[in-house]
């Protein structure tokens, strides 16, 4: 009886394609520029961070695990403006624009990078590494049943009783 060769076990937790590099991002917009003096948005390998501070002293930090984002896309903004949705709340209506009616480069790059880092660190991530657990439980479970199978034949052929069943406690 031939089987196909078993995958190899991989770690899922220390998955080096798992890691993030940290990015940051200048996301002042053009009516941003007269009042913020600061307005940044950093994406960590495990969470978003949001700062910003205004002339006026005003002052916000927030961090957001990317499991807990909700709704990472874009908007527009005036109708017409791109827009980032980041999945938290964020100061006025239409999400963060960036620079002079919003880069749509700059835009697309952060939802992008919001959006891959949200599923692969969120729900979807999480069930996703959960199914591949599985996958690597029923393939241990079958290769220690053929080590049972095995060990029962030539437990069999050596003319060896087998083992009292020991109860754990």
């Amino acid at each position: 009886m031939t089987s196909a060769a078993p995958k190899p076990f991989q770690d899922q937790v220390d998955d080096d394609n798992a890691v993030f590099e940290n990015k940051t991002y200048d996301v002042r917009g053009w009516c941003d520029v007269l009042c913020c003096a600061e307005k940044v948005l950093t994406l960590t390998n495990d969470s978003v961070e949001y700062h910003s501070n205004c002339v006026f002293g005003c002052h916000d930090d927030r961090s957001y695990p990317y499991g807990e984002l909700s709704g990472v896309g874009t908007a527009k903004a005036c109708g017409c403006c791109p827009g980032i949705k980041p999945g938290f709340p964020v100061p006025g209506p239409d999400g963060i624009v960036v620079g002079c009616c919003g880069d749509l480069d700059l835009t697309n790059e952060i939802v992008g990078e919001l959006q891959k880092r949200s599923r692969q660190r969120g729900d979807i991530g999480q069930m996703k590494r959960t199914e591949e657990m599985q996958e690597d439980m029923k393939l241990l479970l079958t290769k220690v049943s053929r080590m049972e199978s095995n060990l029962a034949l030539v437990m069999k052929a050596l003319k060896v009783a087998p083992a009292q069943e020991v109860k754990m406690t």
